[in-house]
């Protein structure tokens, strides 16, 4: 079955913290802090993280990740350094050339730059380098992932298991991860679940829909009506997501729901990443709940 973790914004210092208390509890694989605009940087909360996590069974801790143009990368090689010296064996590094940039008149670093990054970084750690990935649908970020040998990549925003096999394809190096993540809402109330998930994932959609090129017919004449409504400022824009364009987008629903959509991605993903807001509730109270319903249920999630 494929491996499961979470993903989070940095709201606060005191929600990462109090997440994290509540995914000690269970064998997540994950433990990713998003670089989104707006959100506090992955690097100045994880910390709060690490104390709780440090010695559990989550293998990876880390950003999902750091806008690269934004940083010089010895900043970042700085921050990446301490982290693992709070969690050794346990960091993971994850950067983005920064798609969200575009909304306060900046553009998304460049190939190059992510390219150049990732060499400062592992010259600068100089032995092991903590497994590194990048976030991103583009066919040349894939190729450049495949081309460096990254550890895997992460298709944020996606819960398509088509989409991982279309990456997975033009990544073309079978030791690069190929990582789904993507507004999770998982809740006993099936209806009340997927009503907040078309809201929350309107502004990830936005950015990230047209970029999918497996979508078929009805998905993508639903997309388009979405896309409409959305840039004409309709608040109710979500109301235009299918059924089907949500279960592309977003992993809405109850624990079963879950389960299944789980199974789907087994051997086209190597992991998911439950995104936020995780459930109707406190994010802690969402995370508890995905890991007595689903890790449990999974059992060895490692």
């Amino acid at each position: 079955m494929v491996k499961v973790g979470i993903g989070l914004p940095g709201k606060s210092v005191a929600d990462v913290r109090a997440s994290a208390e509540a995914v000690a509890s269970y064998a997540f694989a994950s433990f990713s802090v998003y670089g989104d605009l707006y959100d506090l940087p992955p690097y100045a909360v994880l910390p709060a993280a690490a104390a709780v996590l440090r010695g559990t069974l989550v293998q990876h801790i880390g950003p999902l990740g750091v806008p690269v143009g934004m940083q010089h990368p010895e900043v970042i090689a700085a921050h990446a350094i301490a982290l693992e010296e709070q969690l050794p064996g346990q960091s993971s590094i994850g950067l983005v050339r920064g798609a969200f940039l575009e909304m306060i008149g900046e553009r998304p670093a460049s190939l190059h730059r992510l390219e150049e990054t990732i060499a400062y970084i592992r010259q600068r750690f100089g032995g092991e380098t903590p497994p590194i990935y990048v976030g991103g649908f583009g066919a040349k970020l894939l190729a450049t992932a495949g081309r460096l040998a990254v550890d895997g990549v992460k298709l944020g925003g996606s819960a398509n298991p088509d989409l991982a096999t279309h990456a997975a394809a033009v990544v073309d190096n079978p030791q690069v991860e190929i990582v789904l993540g993507a507004v999770s809402v998982i809740d006993p109330d099936r209806k009340a679940a997927r009503t907040l998930a078309r809201s929350e994932v309107a502004r990830y959609l936005a950015i990230v829909g047209e970029l999918d090129p497996t979508l078929e017919g009805d998905e993508r004449e639903s997309l388009r009506q979405f896309m409409d409504r959305f840039k004409a400022g309709d608040p109710s824009a979500g109301d235009a997501i299918s059924d089907a364009l949500l279960d592309q987008f977003a992993l809405a629903g109850t624990a079963d729901d879950a389960l299944a959509a789980l199974e789907q991605m087994d051997g086209k993903a190597g992991r998911f990443e439950f995104g936020t807001p995780h459930g109707l509730g406190t994010r802690p109270e969402a995370i508890s709940y995905i890991g007595e319903a689903i890790i449990n249920e999974l059992g060895s999630n490692t």
